[in-house]
């Protein structure tokens, strides 16, 4: 009984961390989009249409698609500044941000 008791807790445990990380990560793609990104894509993912800055908000790409393109770019979005001094996770964090948060409205 105590080894359950015990495992319930681990998980429970586990499992607010992952929320907190999860937070954690949203708030610090929240800043860095804000840093990043919203200059030309705005704050609402909504982007600029008349010059060509694409809705952002609503891409089909996945989370890890979103932070190659960030840290290296595509050669069909030349207008797009890459941003290779970011490192992995923070690509990572404006991509989730961005799909999350930016995606959900």
């Amino acid at each position: 009984m105590k080894s359950i008791l015990m495992l319930l807790g681990i998980a429970l445990l586990t499992g607010c961390s992952d929320q907190n990380t999860e937070k954690s990560d949203l708030q610090s793609g929240k800043a860095l989009y804000g840093q990043y990104c919203a200059s030309c894509h705005k704050d609402s993912g909504r982007g600029q249409f008349l010059l060509g800055i694409p809705r952002n908000k609503d891409t089909q790409m996945s989370i890890n698609e979103i932070a190659h393109l960030i840290r290296s770019g595509h050669p069909n979005l030349e207008k797009m500044p890459t941003f290779p001094q970011l490192s992995s996770p923070q690509a990572y964090a404006i991509a989730s941000y961005l799909k999350h948060k930016l995606g959900a409205e």
